[in-house]
């Protein structure tokens, strides 16, 4: 693995984001197809870890779609919530093709952190996976597996890299969703200052936060292994 490289980029928000990328890509795939998985158990946050409605925090619209609460106090709740400095934001994109992958790399997380109730997942699916209801079903399968999981999906339009991508790149490659990392500075809520960005095939066997608190200095907004 490369040494971790950190780059200056320009955006309307400063969001730092730690990047960790490997040789998985995500396939374009429109159709949804079915998958069961078991229920993961409950993870607690241990009695040292920072309390989220002790931190200050900005209202937003973000809210989680999935959880059963009623939605007005789940708006505010989940507002707080994403806004809050004692949140650990992880962002993925999500696919079916990958929903496997990403089950477990969520698994890993939560088992491994000190503080999993203070972890909240940013999932970034395909706009047309969206229009075919695929998100819903996604949301679904994440809400039934983990039924205490904070997170919210992103629907990422693919006309806004597609004509951007090199015809002579690789087939594994020309999928748009593969690119939406570089657009979550614009898809997240501007609270959120800094996120870890992991692909599907990753199984995380120490504390995400501590990689989210990793130093990158004054001006740097982006940093990759």
């Amino acid at each position: 693995m490369k040494n971790p490289l950190l780059v200056s980029l320009t955006s309307h928000v400063l969001l730092l984001t730690i990047i960790i990328t490997f040789t998985t890509t995500t396939t374009c795939l429109a159709i949804i197809i079915p998958q069961q998985f078991r229920e993961a158990p409950k993870f607690y946050n241990s009695p040292n870890c920072p309390s989220i409605s002790d931190h200050h925090a900005t209202t937003t619209t973000t809210h989680n779609n999935f959880n059963n609460d009623d939605d007005d106090n789940n708006t505010t709740k989940s507002g707080k919530f994403v806004c809050s400095a004692a949140a650990v934001h992880v962002a993925m994109t999500l696919d079916s093709a990958y929903l496997r992958g990403s089950m477990a790399a969520i698994l890993s997380i939560l088992q491994h952190t000190s503080c999993p109730q203070n972890v909240f997942f940013h999932f970034v699916a395909s706009a047309s996976a969206a229009d075919g209801g695929g998100e819903s079903a996604l949301g679904g399968a994440l809400a039934a597996s983990f039924p205490y999981l904070n997170f919210r999906i992103y629907s990422f339009r693919d006309s806004a890299v597609a004509g951007l991508i090199s015809t002579s790149i690789r087939s594994a490659l020309d999928c748009p969703l593969n690119y939406a990392r570089s657009y979550l500075a614009d898809l997240l809520p501007p609270c959120v200052r800094r996120v870890v960005y992991l692909d599907s095939d990753l199984v995380l066997v120490d504390d995400i936060a501590r990689l989210a608190a990793t130093p990158l200095g004054g001006g740097a907004v982006l940093a990759a292994p």
